[in-house]
């Protein structure tokens, strides 16, 4: 989602502009800028844009200085800080004055944009409630999302702390049902040897617990999500009856734009998927890999510590052995950044449980 309001703050006339009109108009976002704290103060009061991004040292007011100001002034407006290395005494402070990030320039565009998305979460989830009736209905939704978001903030910790790849692989699939309220659930990977799907991790309506399994899927929901890449949410047969049809909801599992698997949900009789079950196991899906690749990681370098060193002789191909550590570095920043977006996420919950506890008091 786009088209926010972002107030960026910088005294230096190039970054201003880079940011602007490189990073954030592409995506569709609204920019309004200014070039001191001051001018950053008056625009963001009277303008309330959606979100202010702004430099630590600047003219007439520092970026904490227009922080404290808009907390005095009871502006909640969500703030991105920025500044150069040896500043980290002015990153707690920040926080402290309810900062959503803080970015060390020079920042990757990927960065700051993923940055802008975790800081707009809860603005948009205030916005989607003025859609709804007010009252118990509003208070219902607001609950209902602070669940899901404290849920998969704990399912994302729980899996990236299991180093087993088949326990991931289980934990991932009773996630996935608990989640979406769903009658059964089924993982799949890729068998890079075989160029095929594999049934991997499955937990049917009368099973207490996920499996873990290995057999060629001829699942076409499956088949049809790894080979585009989307998720979808379609029939497929499976009911008490031959001609029953059972809603399938199932996404896939990427690394690095790379098809991987597809972690799938079927329904319970009368219980279709909505758009938001599809939210979450996408979201969901993104642990699931992290952890997984992770626990593939550690298994190979426990067995390689296990067969003891290996000989000059023997090959160092990527065919055989444990991850680079390069590779192992890319996955670790992966799972951190995964586990970021996925703490923002918690802390826009408890934001909003909080307010809508005085909204409830104050009724």
């Amino acid at each position: 989602m786009s088209g926010e309001r972002i107030l960026v703050v910088d005294d230096r006339r190039e970054n201003l502009l880079f940011l602007a009109h490189s990073v954030l108009r592409p995506e569709g976002y609204e920019v309004i800028t200014a070039r001191d704290g001051k001018q950053a103060l008056e625009k963001a009061l009277v303008e309330k844009p959606d979100l202010i991004i702004t430099d630590l040292k600047m003219p007439h007011m520092s970026g904490l200085e227009v922080m404290a100001a808009l907390r005095k002034a009871d502006a909640d407006i969500p703030v991105i800080l920025t500044t150069f290395y040896g500043s980290e005494q002015a990153a707690i402070q920040a926080f402290r004055l309810g900062a959503k990030d803080y970015l060390i320039k020079p920042y990757e565009v990927k960065e700051m944009l993923e940055s802008v998305e975790r800081a707009l979460i809860e603005q948009r989830l205030r916005h989607e409630t003025m859609d709804l009736k007010e009252g118990v209905e509003v208070s219902r939704h607001l609950e209902e999302r602070v669940r899901q978001l404290h849920s998969l903030c704990g399912i994302g910790k729980a899996l990236n702390a299991i180093h087993d790849p088949d326990e991931v692989m289980r934990v991932g699939v009773e996630a996935a049902i608990y989640l979406t309220e769903a009658d059964c659930g089924q993982l799949f990977l890729t068998n890079p040897e075989a160029q095929q799907l594999e049934l991997r991790a499955i937990r049917g309506p009368s099973d207490s617990r996920a499996m873990i399994v290995r057999r060629v899927s001829a699942d076409a929901v499956a088949e049809q999500v790894a080979k585009t890449g989307q998720a979808m949410i379609a029939e497929r047969s499976g009911g008490a009856r031959a001609d029953d049809r059972v809603p399938r909801l199932a996404v896939p599992l990427r690394i690095n734009e790379k098809i991987v698997g597809v972690l799938g949900v079927d329904a319970k009789p009368d219980y279709p998927f909505s758009e938001n079950d599809r939210y979450q196991l996408g979201i969901l899906a993104n642990f699931a890999v992290v952890a997984l690749t992770n626990a593939q990681m550690v298994e190979s370098l426990q067995e390689q510590l296990a067969s003891g060193p290996r000989r000059s002789s023997e090959p160092t191909g990527s065919g055989s052995g444990p991850p680079s550590a390069s590779n192992m570095a890319n996955s670790i920043a992966e799972a951190e950044r995964l586990s970021r977006e996925l703490r923002n996420l918690a802390a826009a919950a408890q934001v909003l449980a909080a307010r809508l506890q005085v909204q409830s008091g104050s009724q």
